[in-house]
């Protein structure tokens, strides 16, 4: 039938990646405080390669990314924009498709490898003149790049952990710029303290949008002390406060959205033994069994175990276990029970895992199909819901109570950012934050929106303990199935760094989890001076070295020594 011209055969290329039909083009209308930032932003970046834009939140730094990106494309050259989370992609990438329509592509680790291939290809041929994505999008072949955007340039996502390499997404796009002659602007309404120093250094410009989008007000934040959670005890309430539950019935009888933040997933983070206090442990790793109502199994959010649920104490023998803290699973029971009439959502790792998940939710959310969503962090970042009025996070105190030097730092731009959620559109937001300590100065600093005085009084702590950006961190971390060996991996590496001038050598130390997935974890911390590049690389070659020399010798040839610089 081919040979007698029956039928004819031909090939036709068919992209996997879906683009939704271009719109007509739209126009970019500022405000005058966003006019005055562009004015800043354009300033700055003629004198600097690297800007730091502070706005507030629903200040509409989108659009001025927008207008930065136009001017790139114009120019002949591609732009990326960078976001901490797959997530947000969503949210963004539609609103951006009406600018840029096929000329727009969106790189993330839930691609297929073929449909990777395909974006790399169009990245390759300048098919696309601009990338989103989150920090993989950075190794994507640009040759014409000219400018990337750092959204939430403060986000702890940037951060590789694990695997190899530990890159940390902003300063590897400064990097990359600095290779393309490009420009880099940081956009975030709570900075990280390193580029707020860095701005006050004058090694980056600096921009500042100080005022909501069409002079929308900010959210009113009230600070709840949760001592009143006893008087709900009686109707078996034991989350939510009283004043958290007035407000949220006047939200929902003026058919608004809630969003319930707890940094938390599971129903109960740790079970109790009332009798003996035992607790019960994952056998893989030193950290407590979280309760998941959803599947009614122990998880271990490390190495992944499930395992039945006890009702017995396996040491004393007593039927008296506890759930005690909570998590976004028990949250959800709780609004369901206290409002039966009510459509509730979660947005966290678990409900999240399928590839459309998050898609399908924030549909069901601009649709206000979804009248309160409890989340974790992932609600934090970014979102944009003209209807949301009110937000209830639920346990400030375990924020601020985590041993780590950034932990107000983290506290701080995590309640700031949530509270950012509420009355983008009207201005008439609430926030209630319910802390058992409400004299933590945090707390005020967030209540009052003031990100200056927070910068002052975090700067002095880093300088007096010589926390970054005082200093620079290499953490080296040992890794064996066994305790004695990792411990002396860990003490000999410390000793032979020791007499390095000028750094300091802190540890060996068990890491904060000290046994994962069956692997006991030791850590030697190095300060090194920011400055002295030199020097850095000096004790990086020196460190490669001792690795060499650590792993040859009998005994220790299964330890796994790895190197985190500058560590998140």
């Amino acid at each position: 039938l081919i040979e007698k011209d029956i039928f004819l055969v031909y090939q036709r290329q068919n992209d996997r990646i879906i683009t939704p039909d271009k719109e007509p083009p739209k126009e970019i209308h500022f405000t005058p405080g966003q006019a005055d930032a562009l004015r800043q932003v354009d300033e700055g970046l003629h004198e600097k390669n690297v800007l730091l834009l502070e706005g507030v939140t629903g200040s509409g730094k989108t659009l001025l990314y927008i207008h930065k990106i136009k001017e790139a494309i114009a120019a002949g050259h591609q732009a990326v924009l960078l976001l901490p989370e797959i997530g947000l992609t969503t949210q963004l990438v539609s609103r951006l498709y009406a600018y840029f329509g096929e000329e727009l592509g969106v790189y993330h680790s839930r691609f297929s490898n073929n449909e990777r291939v395909e974006i790399w290809e169009k990245v390759k041929t300048h098919k696309y003149k601009i990338v989103v994505g989150p920090r993989s999008a950075l190794w994507l072949p640009y040759d014409h790049l000219g400018l990337i955007i750092v959204d939430e340039e403060h986000d702890a996502s940037y951060k590789q952990k694990d695997p190899s390499p530990r890159f940390h997404a902003r300063d590897a796009a400064i990097y990359l710029a600095s290779l393309h002659q490009a420009k880099v602007i940081l956009g975030s309404a709570t900075p990280s303290v390193e580029s707020l120093y860095n701005s006050r250094q004058h090694k980056y410009a600096y921009a500042f949008l100080k005022e909501r989008y069409q002079g929308v007000n900010m959210p009113a934040i009230e600070i709840i002390n949760a001592k009143s959670l006893e008087q709900m005890r009686a109707q078996d309430i034991k989350l939510i406060t009283p004043e958290l539950h007035k407000e949220m019935l006047q939200a929902l009888k003026e058919r608004k959205q809630i969003i319930l933040f707890q940094n938390r997933r599971g129903y109960a983070p740790f079970q109790l033994c009332t009798v003996c206090g035992w607790v019960p442990h994952c056998k893989n790793c030193s950290v407590s069994l979280t309760y998941h109502k959803s599947s009614d199994k122990l998880h271990c959010h490390y190495c992944g175990l499930k395992s039945a649920v006890l009702h017995t104490c396996l040491n004393c023998g007593s039927n008296r276990l506890q759930s005690k803290s909570f998590g976004t699973e028990r949250i959800e029971e709780e609004v369901q029970q206290l409002f039966p009439d009510i459509r509730v959502a979660r947005m966290d790792v678990d409900s999240m895992r399928g590839k459309h998940s998050m898609t399908r939710l924030l549909e069901q959310l601009e649709k206000r199909a979804i009248d309160v969503l409890v989340g974790t962090q992932m609600v934090v970042k970014g979102l944009d819901f003209a209807n949301v009025a009110l937000v209830g996070i639920l346990n400030a105190d375990s924020l601020l109570s985590y041993p780590d030097f950034r932990v107000n730092e983290r506290a701080f731009q995590l309640m700031e950012q949530v509270s950012g959620r509420a009355g983008r559109s009207d201005g008439e937001g609430k926030v209630l934050i319910q802390a058992h300590n409400v004299e933590h100065p945090v707390l005020k600093w967030v209540q009052q929106h003031d990100v200056a005085a927070f910068y002052e009084k975090e700067i002095q702590y880093r300088q007096h303990f010589g926390y970054p950006p005082f200093s620079r961190s290499i953490k080296i971390s040992f890794k064996h199935r066994d305790e004695p060996t990792c411990i002396k991996a860990a003490h000999m590496m410390a000793e032979a760094l020791n007499d390095l001038p000028g750094i300091v050598v802190q540890g060996p130390a068990p890491a904060l989890v000290s046994k994962v997935r069956n692997l006991y974890v030791q850590e030697v911390w190095l300060k090194c001076p920011p400055k002295d590049r030199a020097l850095m690389d000096l004790v990086k070659s020196r460190a490669i070295a001792e690795k060499q020399l650590l792993t040859s010798r009998r005994g220790l040839t299964n330890v796994q020594v790895l190197f985190d610089v500058d560590v998140v």
